[in-house]
Order: C-alpha cells, then sequence, then structure tokens
C-alpha cells in the first residue's frame, strides 16, 4: 500500500500541490466538455489536492465540491477560494472511502490516484459513486495501465532539484510503485504504490456496482530516454487512459 505520508512528503520536497491555477487546468475542464455528452452543473471531484481542477471549473461557474482529505491541501484550497472569492465551491476534508454523502451530482472526477489501496476498497469506493451519481450522470475515472508501468519505465530514476524518484512495479500485485527521497538524505524514503487495471480487470471490478463502462479515452505517453512527452497515442502505448462510467441500463 502507498506510505501514509507519501503525499505530505511529496509535496514538502516538490510543492507539486502548491502550484498556482494554469491554463492546463482550464484546457482539462474544455477537454472535459468535450468528452462528456450530457449537460452537466454539480460537480463532485474526489482527492482533490492542491485544488487546481477544482477551482478552474468554478471558475467557469461549474458548482464544484472538492474532496480531499490532506489539511495542508484542504487549507491550500482555501487560501484559493478566497482570493478568487468563489462562492461556488464548496471543500470537504475526508476520507472519500470512509465520508458520506447525503447528495448526487451530474459529474464526478477522480484523477492520477485510483487504486491507491485494495481491490476491495476500489470496489467499495465505486459503488458509493454509483449512489452519488445522478441517473444521467457520468464519472470520470482516470486508470494506470499495467503495460506502461510494466515495461522500459520500470526501474527508471529522474532527479527533479533536490528530489530523486524511481519508478518500480509489483508484477504479483499489478502495482506501478512511485519512490521519492532526498539526493542528500536516500536512506529516507517514501512510496506510493497504484494498482494498475487494464480495460477488461476494470470491467470485471465493475460487475456488482452498477456502474459500466461507456467510453475509453487515452492517455499520454512519456519517452523516459529523451524526456518527450506525447499528449496522445494509441491505447496499448498509453499511460494511462480515463473511462466514462455511467450508470447500467
Amino acid at each position: 500500500m502507498t506510505d501514509p505520508n507519501f503525499y505530505q512528503l511529496q509535496n514538502k520536497w516538490s510543492k507539486i500541490y502548491f502550484r498556482d491555477v494554469d491554463e492546463t487546468d482550464f484546457q482539462k475542464v474544455r477537454w472535459v466538455k468535450q468528452v462528456v455528452p450530457h449537460s452537466f452543473q454539480k460537480i463532485l471531484e474526489l482527492g482533490a489536492g492542491g485544488g487546481q481542477f477544482s477551482v478552474a471549473l468554478a471558475e467557469q461557474n461549474y458548482s464544484v465540491t472538492a474532496l480531499e482529505k490532506e489539511s495542508d491541501f484542504v487549507n491550500h484550497i482555501e487560501i484559493i477560494k478566497k482570493e478568487k472569492s468563489l462562492a461556488n465551491l464548496r471543500i470537504i476534508q475526508a476520507d472519500f472511502y470512509r465520508v458520506q454523502l447525503n447528495e448526487t451530482f451530474d459529474l464526478i472526477c477522480y484523477w492520477d490516484g485510483f487504486g491507491v489501496s485494495h481491490d476491495q476498497d476500489q470496489l467499495h469506493l465505486l459503488r458509493k459513486i454509483s449512489n452519488w451519481l445522478v441517473p444521467q450522470g457520468s464519472f470520470l475515472l482516470e486508470v494506470y495501465t499495467p503495460w506502461f508501468w510494466s515495461g522500459k519505465v520500470c526501474g527508471v530514476e529522474r532527479q527533479m532539484g533536490d528530489v530523486l524518484r524511481k519508478y518500480d512495479f509489483d508484477n504479483e500485485n499489478c502495482c506501478m510503485i512511485d519512490t521519492w527521497w532526498l539526493k542528500n538524505n536516500p536512506s529516507m524514503r517514501t512510496s506510493q504504490k497504484l494498482r494498475c487495471y487494464s480495460p477488461t480487470d476494470l470491467q470485471l471490478l465493475l460487475s456488482s456496482t452498477g456502474l459500466k463502462m461507456e467510453e475509453i479515452n487515452p492517455g499520454g505517453y512519456v519517452d523516459y530516454e529523451t524526456g518527450e512527452y506525447f499528449a496522445e497515442v494509441p491505447l496499448h502505448q498509453a499511460m494511462s487512459y480515463t473511462v466514462r462510467l455511467v450508470h447500467k441500463e
């Protein structure tokens, strides 16, 4: 499983969750509007991190609920909300595996984090999401692919300033492992493990949730030998894919 302090240390060392809201966030909002075929106004983001996507949505006049567990990240979102006077942005500090929400949403989004726990926890979350989603709503879920993370990227190390990062793969449990440490303190390491799912694996997980896959959108690809990023690649090359889930008829 992911280390309990992974996200706090990741942000302490890189400030990755405290970055400004920028054009990439508004690009994601535009992309969401393209791939969701129905109208939506009330949106829930799970694991909102520093809140950049939720803020971008709110600035486009959507009614947004940002759900985030880490207190430092919640405080950061609160600061941005106040600075931008975003009355249409609600922030809830909670663990989405445990929180109870007695309301429904037109659209639910979960980026870059699915698979952080065990299959049974993912199953429990998907069942909750089925209850949080309006009958004609959509759930956009980003899923890591096993073929990319078990391939050439396995064993790759990268340096970002004073921080080092290494990718590995747990073949037995089909998990990508992302380990961070400081260059001057290599004995203190923290790792994130994300369960990777092929679309077929995900379909099996969905079988008892009341949700079904409606559309698959491949994500990008990084060539770690050249450092080049390709935004659009076929599914068999992609680092991740975003699936649009809807209620079963």
